[in-house]
Order: C-alpha cells, then structure tokens, then sequence
C-alpha cells in the first residue's frame, strides 16, 4: 500500500481544488453562515452534508462517470492517506453511509480503488453483524 502526504488541514481546500463541481453545493450549504474566504464549518460538516449528497445523486443519475471516477480516486488518496485523521473522516462520513444504502453501494464500487474498497467491505461485515445481532 502506498501513503500520501494528504493532510487534513488541507483537506477541504485539496477537495475543492479537484473536485471544483463540490465549490457550489458546500456555498450553497454554508455560504450563509460562514465567510468561505476565511472559514469553513469543517470537514465533517462538508463531507457528511454536502459530499455524501454529492456522491449519492451522481451515483443514482448514472450520467457522469468520469467524475464519480475523479470522486473516488481522491477517496482512495485519503484511503491511503499517511494522516489517520483522513481516512477515518472516509470511513466515518461517506462509507458507513454509503454501504448502508445497498443500491448505492453496489453501483460505486467499480469506482472504488483497492483501499478504498478494503475499508467498504470492513464496514459492510460490520453492518452485517451488527445486523444479524453480532458486536
């Protein structure tokens, strides 16, 4: 497995810089209360709120491959990331609940680098478990 230096400081700003489609929702979603310029609300807010939305509707209309491509290739950067703070924000905002959406799931794994896929199926035994009243 190889490690990047993507940290997560930087995180958000590494996000809109690759992800430019991302700049309008996370404005539209807190645009109001934060000056953007100068603050953001953090990236558990922009991951659990805007990211996830992001993902699942481009998931469902099926119309644009090459950025769900790009979407997912910089979750495997932060699968892979050398800060542990990253990948848990993955792990924590977009994977649980997109393994927990089925349908979802099942369409965004061609999508998913090996990293990334590797903490998905962790997290789908996991709700397996939990599910059949496992730990």
């Amino acid at each position: 497995m190889s490690t990047n230096n993507l940290n997560f400081d930087q995180l958000q700003k590494e996000l809109l810089a690759r992800i430019p489609e991302l700049r309008e929702p996370v404005e539209g979603a807190f645009g109001a209360d934060y000056d953007l310029t100068k603050e953001t609300p953090g990236a558990y807010p922009i991951f659990e709120d805007v990211v996830l939305d992001f993902l699942l509707k481009n998931i469902n209309s099926r119309q644009n491959g090459s950025l769900l491509t790009r979407l997912f290739d910089f979750f495997e950067r932060m699968a892979t990331s050398s800060d542990g703070n990253v990948s848990d924000l993955l792990r924590i905002a977009i994977l649980e609940s997109l393994v927990y959406r089925t349908e979802h799931y099942q369409r965004s794994r061609p999508y998913m680098g090996r990293k990334t896929m590797e903490f998905a199926d962790l997290e789908e035994q996991a709700q397996n478990a939990q599910k059949a009243g496992g730990p």
